[in-house]
């Protein structure tokens, strides 16, 4: 017995060193290329890795083996297995766990008991557990608190993991030696802390992108078919083939593309400088929302200025002295709530001022379910036509964020504000504010208001 025990110890150490071969002696399998990449990059004790993947590239499978691996070679290991979907931790990432483990020789499968809740690996010296937990705003204190020697966190198909949750995760790898993070997925979304980490400068992240030319595990044909049904140049093809982030998502409202595309523009003077000036004004009082003023002249933003915590009257300040800085010829107000009072002071005060209220049925009922919806269409049309605005990311995020679905009049409905912050996510401020600038088509050029001459008959004659 004890050379069996010596000899399993001495497997351990190997597995501990090769995790590689681990997973070639446990379940008898030979990892790709990929799979061995990402089993590689999750060994380190700190391990930050992000994989972008295609359709059918095993990452699932790669974590079901990283499962084990963590539990049976790592000392005092506590790992977290979560999804933003249930149906992926009990249909796929189960069905995983469970299927190899009946690969495993018996006596190391019977040291693991697999629930819907927990994986639990148990030898004569420890008990260790992996718990299954859905990444949702319903679970931020289930996700919370994960203190150990090794303490793992193995996220599936993370693109769809709210920012706010995200957060909580990585809040709970701030103690200790820091812990691991895994995170894969299909790209489904271009938004949210997965796609960040492939688009901004994150320091410590592995990143990697796995292409179903590069998987001998993709059936023969399947590229080919997809891009012959959706086209080359398609999300589909993107995502399932490529393992690329889309241009845009089935539920989103404005393509990263077109918006990327105005953050890098940069128009000269003569292109626009003949256009009337717009302000958009979307205003909030206290709490985490800001007031948001716009300016914007034919196709060039001019400048955004946020403000928080004023009052009316401040506000209303503030929009006067910015009238006065940029000329502009129309304020469009958002005018439901606290915004009411703002507008009726700019009045006052003899502003060119005119109230949207975004709640209102649209003027395009046959397109639109409501004025915020027809707003941000005229919005999207003129950043599909390469509008130039300021690179600020808070800006992008939410555009790039706003989702919509259809009524049961086949009306586009944008997501509400309400739900948005119920997702974790900020509430749109400066794309409102922007949205507001298109609330009615202003023609001329300046200011000046061109009344027609008024003719006095005169007593003379002239012969």
């Amino acid at each position: 017995m004890s050379k069996v025990n010596d000899k399993f110890a001495k497997l351990l150490l190997e597995w501990s060193v090769n995790p590689v071969q681990g997973v070639r002696d446990l379940f008898g399998a030979e990892p790709t290329k990929q799979q061995i990449q990402l089993i590689a990059s999750a060994w380190n004790p700190k391990a930050r890795t992000a994989v972008s993947s295609c359709t059918g590239a095993g990452k699932t499978t790669t974590i079901a083996w990283l499962t084990y691996l963590f539990l049976i070679t790592q000392d005092d290991c506590r790992i977290l297995v979560t999804s933003p979907s249930f149906q992926q931790l009990t249909r796929v990432y189960l069905a995983e766990l469970k299927k190899w483990k009946g690969k495993m020789p018996k006596k190391i499968a019977d040291m693991f008991e697999i629930t819907r809740e927990r994986v639990t690996c148990t030898s004569n010296k420890r008990v260790q557990v992996a718990n299954l937990v859905t990444a949702s705003a319903d679970n931020k204190e289930s996700l919370q608190g994960g203190h150990s020697e090794n303490y793992i966190i193995l996220a599936d198909e993370a693109s769809g993991i709210e920012e706010a949750t995200f957060d909580v995760l990585l809040r709970t790898l701030s103690t200790g030696t820091g812990g691991r993070f895994i995170l894969t997925s299909n790209p489904t979304r271009s938004l949210g802390r997965f796609y960040d980490i492939f688009h901004k400068d994150i320091p410590g992240w592995d990143k990697m992108f796995f292409s179903a030319f590069d998987c001998p595990h993709i059936a023969e044909g399947f590229a080919d078919e997809i891009g012959a049904t959706y086209g080359l140049d398609s999300d589909h093809y993107r995502i399932a083939v490529l393992g690329q982030f889309p241009r845009t998502t089935a539920s989103q409202f404005i393509s990263a593309e077109a918006i990327d595309n105005c953050l890098k523009n940069n128009l000269p003077h003569g292109s626009y400088c003949n256009y009337p000036i717009v302000i958009g004004a979307d205003i909030a009082r206290f709490g985490d929302d800001e007031t948001v003023l716009i300016a914007r002249q034919g196709p060039k933003v001019l400048n955004i200025t946020q403000m928080s915590q004023k009052d009316t009257m401040e506000v209303a300040e503030a929009i006067y002295q910015y009238h006065r800085d940029y000329v502009s010829q129309v304020i469009f107000i958002d005018a439901i709530g606290i915004g009411a009072g703002v507008f009726d002071r700019c009045k006052q005060l003899n502003l060119p001022v005119r109230e949207v209220m975004g709640s209102n049925k649209s003027n395009k009922p046959m397109e639109y379910f409501n004025m915020r919806s027809q707003l941000w269409g005229e919005m999207r049309h003129w950043l599909n036509n390469e509008g130039d605005i300021p690179y600020i990311e808070e800006l992008r995020s939410q555009l790039v964020a706003m989702s919509y679905g259809y009524t049961t009049k086949m009306q586009i409905a944008l997501t509400t504000k309400k739900d948005i912050k119920r997702l974790g996510l900020k509430s749109p401020d400066i794309a409102d504010a922007l949205s507001l600038t298109f609330a009615e088509k202003v023609y001329g050029s300046s200011n000046v208001i061109h009344r027609a001459r008024k003719v006095v008959p005169s007593n003379y004659y002239y012969v």
